[in-house]
């Protein structure tokens, strides 16, 4: 727990330096005064959870690449092999760390536009610490097979766009099924339940979904940084 505790305390310590503590604030303020103005109180639950799952998605996404291929320039990914912090440490900072500031970045944005009334917060908030951990998650993913952030730019965009793509459904633009099967339809029907009334089914899609989301996530993360990190090193 110590490793972990520090590996936390470095990850926060070099997103701070990173601005990243700035330029979420900051990109979680200009969405909430865009937001005020095309949203009306009745579409904040369509309006609300889909502007998280694109704005603070696609921030997770960005950031994890970002630090993961500036640890790979600076050699630090090297050094983890011959440190004591494991695999899984590492991987469990950068996940809880970076879904803390997506809350945070979200919860802003929320705070401005609601004042923090006429929804479920805790319910919310569950929503969006799912959809940062699986952003961070498919971030680790993919980040791990590149070495610069240009040739990861399109695999990203097109990840990105399909992780987002249950916009449609729940903005009701293009309503279809097919939608729920792309993982982040969970979390977001979770988010949107904090404004509405879940029926059972939705509950146990929803809950459900996100579990075996996260740890097949989970597994494949760790194989993937196991391949293309500890095993090029040795």
């Amino acid at each position: 727990m110590k490793r972990l505790a520090s590996a936390m305390q470095t990850d926060v310590t070099i997103q701070v330096r990173n601005r990243l503590y700035i330029i979420g604030p900051a990109i979680a303020v200009l969405m909430a005064l865009l937001l005020g103005q095309v949203a009306s109180q009745s579409d904040f639950y369509r309006a609300i959870p889909t502007l998280l799952l694109i704005v603070t998605g696609g921030t997770t996404l960005l950031y994890v690449a970002g630090l993961m291929l500036f640890e790979k320039d600076e050699g630090t990914l090297n050094g983890l092999i011959i440190s004591p912090l494991r695999t899984w440490e590492y991987l469990t900072s950068k996940v809880v760390t970076l879904t803390v500031l997506a809350l945070l970045e979200s919860m802003i944005l929320v705070a401005l536009v609601t004042r923090l009334q006429g929804f479920n917060i805790p319910l919310l908030m569950f929503g969006i610490l799912a959809i940062g951990i699986i952003y961070t998650l498919m971030g680790i993913v993919m980040i791990v097979r590149f070495c610069s952030i240009t040739d990861f730019l399109i695999p990203v965009i097109v990840i990105a766009l399909i992780l987002q793509m249950p916009f449609l459904h729940f903005l009701g633009l293009l309503e279809n099924p097919l939608f729920l099967l792309i993982p982040t339809s969970a979390p977001t029907l979770l988010m949107q339940g904090a404004w509405q009334t879940l029926t059972l089914w939705e509950w146990v899609y929803a809950l459900g979904y996100t579990l075996v989301t996260t740890v097949v996530l989970s597994i494949w993360a760790y194989r993937a940084f196991y391949r293309y990190i500890i095993l090029k090193v040795r």
